[in-house]
């Protein structure tokens, strides 16, 4: 995180959604607290930070866990919380989420994630994105990946098979 100040950078985090008791103990897996680490290395930096999900959950748990990782310490009364994400991607979108009580409950979700207000055009008004010009022309992007020098030979089969 602290090499990252050095440039105008956002993490992005993926697993939002996990939480370390939902994982397989054999699996030695605890993406619940690396969440927590890396969002919290990059508030400690002062860099933007962003997560989403990883998996196509529809639970009020995956919900709640999000959100948690959102508002770290939950909705300042006297103004923003003092950690909060700069954006949430929702991957996963499916005909699945879009049916009976998955949609309501993801509904009930994003409204949650606004702090539940209602919907405001003069909050953050929204301008369309500009095209980005590359810093270096596609030319000479092409031209330095090609590569200089023929791959070393390898051997048409393995010498130690399965």
């Amino acid at each position: 995180a602290r090499m990252l100040t050095r440039h105008r950078a956002c993490v992005n985090f993926t697993c939002a959604e996990m939480r370390d008791s939902e994982q397989s103990s054999e699996a030695k897996s605890a993406p619940e607290e690396l969440v927590q680490q890396v969002l919290s290395a990059g508030w400690r930096e002062g860099l933007h930070v962003a997560c989403e999900n990883a998996l196509g959950r529809y639970d009020a748990t995956a919900y709640n866990t999000i959100l948690r990782n959102s508002r770290p310490t939950g909705i300042n009364k006297n103004g923003p919380p003092e950690h909060k994400l700069f954006g949430f991607t929702y991957l996963r979108l499916s005909d699945e989420l879009l049916e009976g009580q998955n949609y309501s409950t993801f509904k009930t979700f994003v409204k949650r994630m606004h702090a539940n207000l209602d919907y405001n055009s003069n909050v953050d008004p929204l301008e369309p994105l500009q095209r980005s010009m590359p810093e270096m022309p596609i030319g000479k992007i092409l031209q330095a990946a090609h590569p200089k020098l023929a791959p070393f030979p390898f051997d048409e089969n393995t010498d130690l098979p399965v």
